[in-house]
C-alpha cells in the first residue's frame, strides 16, 4: 500500500539540452559555408594582387623606352655614381618593384663592367640580390668609401675662388654636397657652410 503513495517519478523533459550537446547538422554547414565563402575571397585577392604586378617583359620595355645610359666600367668613380643615380630615378619614375631593378640595372653594364658582374653571378647567389645589396657591390668595385670620404672633404674645403662666380660655387656646392647630407638636409647648416666657402660674406 505504501508503494502505491509513493509520487510518480518526474518524466525527463523534452526540452532540456545538455551543454556537450554538439551543434546541429544545419550549423555545421552554415559554418562550412562561411569557411568557404572566406578560402574564395582570399583567393581572388591573391589573383588580383598577382594581376597588378607587372611583368617582366613590360618592365623591361618600359625601362628600354627611357633610354636608360650603359655602364663600361672605367677609372671615373664619379661616372659610376652618376649611373647609380640615373637608374634610381628612372626606377623611381616608373614605381618598379625591387626584385626587377637589380636585372634592369645589370642589362645595361657593358665592358669591364659586364665581365665585373660576370664573375659577381659566379661567386654569389644573385638571384634575390636587392638593389641595396646591388649598390654595395657595385661601389665597393668602382665608387669605394676612400672615394666617398674625399669628396665629403672637399665639400667641407669647397672656397669660391677669383675665377668662380656665385653661380658655379653654388653648383659645385650642390654637387658635392649629396656626399655630406648631414649639412644638406639641416637648412641652417647648409646656409652656414654655403656662406663660409663664399669669398664675401652675406650680410
Amino acid at each position: 500500500m505504501d508503494d502505491d503513495r509513493r509520487p510518480p517519478s518526474p518524466e525527463p523533459s523534452e526540452r532540456s539540452v545538455s551543454p556537450d550537446t554538439p551543434r546541429s547538422a544545419a550549423g555545421q554547414a552554415g559554418l562550412a559555408g562561411v569557411y568557404q565563402l572566406m578560402a574564395q575571397v582570399l583567393q581572388q585577392q591573391q589573383m588580383m594582387q598577382l594581376a597588378a604586378m607587372p611583368s617582366a617583359d613590360s618592365c623591361y620595355e618600359r625601362f628600354r623606352r627611357l633610354n636608360p645610359p650603359t655602364f663600361e666600367g672605367g677609372s671615373d668613380p664619379m661616372a659610376a655614381e652618376t649611373w647609380i643615380r640615373e637608374m634610381e630615378k628612372m626606377f623611381r619614375a616608373l614605381h618598379f618593384p625591387d626584385e626587377v631593378t637589380v636585372r634592369l640595372a645589370t642589362s645595361m653594364l657593358t665592358g669591364n663592367a659586364e665581365y665585373w658582374w660576370t664573375a659577381m653571378e659566379t661567386a654569389y647567389a644573385v638571384d634575390r640580390l636587392t638593389w641595396r645589396d646591388f649598390k654595395r657591390m657595385f661601389y665597393n668595385q668602382y665608387f669605394p668609401d676612400s672615394v666617398h670620404l674625399a669628396k665629403q672633404n672637399e665639400f667641407l674645403t669647397l672656397t669660391q675662388t677669383d675665377q668662380m662666380s656665385v653661380l658655379e660655387y653654388a653648383n659645385k656646392f650642390n654637387e658635392l654636397g649629396r656626399f655630406c647630407p648631414q649639412f644638406m638636409e639641416d637648412e641652417r647648416s647648409k646656409v652656414n657652410r654655403f656662406e663660409q666657402g663664399l669669398r664675401l660674406r652675406l650680410t
